[in-house]
């Protein structure tokens, strides 16, 4: 076998060493950000998500938010069950109904809101936390919520009654 024969089998099987090196750490790499190994890169504040999720609840008081109540979800009743205990929490309930029909139902919830009708929809947040904002074009503050497939209940205000019942 002749010295340059020698070489190009050196030579590609460096190559070929090389290229297993880099696919192994690759492999590696993606296991550990799959695992969660790696610490993340925000600086250890948690989670970017988070921080826009846990914004201040906006200064408008709940008895000036009005809200429609509208069942995307198939189950009976939640939407009459919902708007009683946002009631209970001060809001002014419009509309209860299903949703209109060709609606596509939300994961948890959908906060509709105009552009005049953000910090009620904000403010409504506060009680369906994993519900979506989504703007569109209406020119008044109301709001609607489309109550979605894996909605959780909002817990009606504790009222002085219920209060000293428990005690």
């Amino acid at each position: 076998m002749s010295t340059a024969a020698r070489r190009r089998r050196r030579r590609a099987a460096l190559v070929l060493t090389a290229l297993v090196t880099v696919l192994a750490a690759v492999g590696l790499y993606a296991l550990a950000y799959f695992q969660g190994w790696l610490p993340d890169d925000d600086g250890g504040t948690g989670d970017s998500d988070q921080v826009t999720a846990t914004t201040a609840a906006p200064s408008l008081q709940p008895e000036e938010v009005t809200v429609n109540i509208y069942n995307a979800s198939g189950a009976v009743g939640i939407a009459g069950r919902t708007s009683e205990a946002l009631a209970s929490h001060g809001f002014e309930i419009d509309a209860v109904d299903n949703a209109p029909q060709g609606t596509e139902a939300p994961q948890v919830a959908e906060i509709r809101h105009g552009p005049e009708g953000e910090d009620a929809a904000k403010l409504l947040s506060t009680l369906v936390p994993d519900a979506v904002l989504v703007a569109d074009t209406r020119e008044d503050a109301e709001v609607d919520l489309y109550i979605g497939t894996d909605f959780v209940e909002v817990e009606p205000a504790e009222t002085d009654e219920s209060a000293t019942e428990t005690e």
